[in-house]
């Protein structure tokens, strides 16, 4: 699934932007949708705003006929559930720290793709889990780690994107482990470190991590294998009217019930982790992500030496 996936993003992304502090994007505004039966009221909106951050294959601002639009996954389904809410949705493409503070300060309604984490509930309503993710280390093609357990990465130098969930899953393990932790602001900086044998390893999403590589060109580095899973979704500010968080929740109901949530993440090559109503389990039978203080779906710890 990794190769296609990865394949499918050098397909379809050949003019994406790279660079994580690309300036604010919008996408063009979804038109009301006509009423259909059963369809929650329009909720008192003008139109919301969605923000996010550039890591592909989830999220990216992509570029064509003098135009550019922030495109992913996640994107089609809020549009899709936009429509059939029948308000328009704007996308915002911005670093991740400034985006979580628009949402924290109400100038933007919702955040994506972002993980369920107890920290930011204070803030944040999040949606039911959209796709379970996995995180875990890359390497240079001469290292034969195979991850396991923490203590195969102790005293090595970690790259990490940061701050983030990411660097917040590393420091965790760090407590476990000796290891040097190095925090990049950009995300691709600790692949090319990596690739130049200036750090032992980058802590990175599986999906993330392989997309960079391919877009950056880079021949020497591999994964070695996951630490933990977590799952993504979309979140909405606390100073958001609830009865708009619950239309869109709606609308994200009805998508996953016609099967359109799953056949959207098909086509990036992930898999649905949306809830079915009747028991709370995912569509594979499985429960979501666990919701407790340390990573979701985290590895046994295993004891230093």
């Amino acid at each position: 699934m990794a190769a296609c996936l990865v394949a499918c993003l050098l397909l379809t992304l050949p003019v994406m932007s790279l660079a994580a502090q690309a300036g604010p994007a919008q996408a063009a505004p979804v038109q009301p949708a006509p009423a259909r039966a059963g369809q929650a009221a329009r909720p008192a909106a003008s139109g919301l705003v969605f923000v996010t951050q550039q890591y592909p294959p989830f999220n990216y601002l992509e570029r064509g006929d003098g135009s550019e639009r922030v495109a992913g996954p996640v994107a089609e389904i809020i549009t899709m559930a936009c429509a059939r809410m029948g308000v328009d949705c704007t996308f915002r493409l911005l670093p991740w720290a400034r985006a979580q503070q628009e949402v924290r300060t109400g100038t933007a309604n919702g955040i994506f793709t972002i993980g369920h984490v107890p920290g930011r509930e204070a803030w944040l309503h999040f949606c039911p889990p959209l796709v379970r993710v996995e995180y875990g280390f890359f390497v240079r093609m001469e290292n034969p780690l195979r991850y396991v357990t923490p203590r195969d990465v102790a005293g090595y130098r970690v790259g990490v994107y940061g701050p983030s969930l990411t660097a917040d899953i590393l420091d965790q393990l760090a407590r476990q482990v000796p290891m040097t932790v190095d925090i990049a602001s950009e995300n691709d900086a600790g692949f090319l470190k990596l690739a130049q044998g200036r750090i032992d390893a980058v802590f990175s999403n599986r999906e993330n991590g392989l997309a960079t590589i391919a877009l950056l060109r880079i021949a020497n580095l591999r994964y070695a294998g996951w630490h933990n899973r977590v799952d993504y979704t979309v979140a909405f500010s606390r100073r958001t009217a609830p009865e708009v968080v619950e239309a869109f929740e709606a609308a994200l109901r009805a998508l996953h019930g016609e099967g359109e949530l799953q056949r959207c993440l098909a086509r990036y090559g992930l898999h649905s982790t949306y809830p079915d109503a009747r028991d709370g389990k995912d569509r594979d039978g499985t429960r979501g992500a666990p919701r407790g203080e340390g990573p979701a779906d985290a590895r046994p710890a295993a004891t230093p030496g």
